[in-house]
């Protein structure tokens, strides 16, 4: 694949974040040091948390502990439980913590090297993030490269852990999301919550069919909870050069913390903080007729078949040679 290529299809992922449903805001910074605040603020404040005032359908997702031998599986903790708050929050009938509050409390409570949190330990992590039920779970490498997720939903005002008993799923390796998916879809039961037709097919939909994709996100993720973001940009980059079509890769980069996603992190060949610079120039400054005065100017990133790809393909590379230093 010629260079220009393989810039123009990792800066595209950023880029089509403008075009779809939820994603995370531009303002990186405030929410990263909102959620540090928050995390301070409940710990000092734990003694006057009244449990029993947490609404009932709010919903905390810890890290998945990892027992296997193998340590290229441990990022798969962070990874699969990040798919499953994506999944929880498609429904409108719950509520589930932001992950980077998540991140900042394990962070202040010193489990941010482990991230996954003593069952015993779920009812106080949920009071003091606002969740009436929090979520703690093992994943499990069995022979024959099968996974097995177990799951745990504790009570955050009863202290009861496994309410209503384990929630199990499991596929191969190469098959992890289809654990995921399974596991969001016995939740819901759980919780009791019945989806909507239009909430059942977001589940349904897949961020990446490329495995080794999803291993670099799941390696971003581990790295923005232990609050290493130029560490995390540089994962979230090669999940999107893996799988250019893998939009929530891209959406976790631009979320980062301008400042810290550093220079060494890639995406298509692009340096991850100019990546995402780029798109949030590009859906706010650049117009369609700059992007068809490049295209004509540059004929040889031509041959995309989508519209769409290649109106934002040109557009990103026009700024990285025209507007960025």
């Amino acid at each position: 694949m010629p260079r220009v290529h393989r810039v123009l299809t990792g800066v595209a992922v950023a880029l089509g974040l403008a075009c779809r449903g939820k994603v995370e805001t531009a303002a990186a910074p405030e929410r990263h040091a909102a959620a540090e605040a928050a995390a301070r603020d409940a710990i000092a404040g734990e003694r006057a948390i009244d449990a029993s005032s947490i609404p009932p359908r709010t919903v905390g997702v810890a890290p998945l502990s990892v027992r296997s031998t193998d340590t290229l599986i441990a990022p798969l903790g962070y990874g699969l439980a990040d798919l499953l708050i994506t999944d929880l929050s498609r429904s409108s009938q719950i509520q589930v913590v932001d992950r980077l509050r998540v991140d900042a409390l394990l962070r202040e409570l010193k489990l941010g090297q482990s991230g996954a949190i003593d069952p015993q330990q779920a009812p106080r992590v949920g009071k003091l993030l606002g969740a009436r039920r929090m979520t703690v779970g093992s994943l499990t490498q069995l022979p024959g490269e099968q996974i097995r997720i177990d799951a745990r939903i504790a009570d955050v005002q009863t202290g009861e852990i496994g309410v209503g008993g384990p929630i199990s799923a499991s596929a191969s390796l190469d098959q992890i999301l289809d654990a995921e998916k399974q596991l969001a879809y016995r939740f819901f039961e759980r919780l009791g919550v019945t989806l909507t037709p239009a909430e059942r097919a977001a589940v349904e939909q897949r961020p990446t069919k490329n495995i080794g994709a999803f291993f670099a996100y799941s390696r971003g993720v581990r790295a923005e909870a232990m609050g290493d973001y130029a560490g995390a940009a540089d994962q979230y980059g090669e999940a999107a050069r893996r799988d250019p079509g893998f939009s929530l890769a891209a959406s976790r980069l631009g979320g980062l913390p301008p400042r810290t996603r550093g220079s060494g992190a890639r995406a298509g060949g692009l340096g991850g903080a100019r990546l995402a610079r780029a798109g949030r120039i590009a859906a706010g400054e650049i117009n369609r007729s700059l992007a068809d005065r490049f295209i004509r100017e540059h004929p040889q990133i031509g041959g995309v078949s989508d519209a769409t790809f290649e109106t934002t393909q040109a557009v990103a590379i026009s700024i990285v040679i025209r507007v960025l230093p």
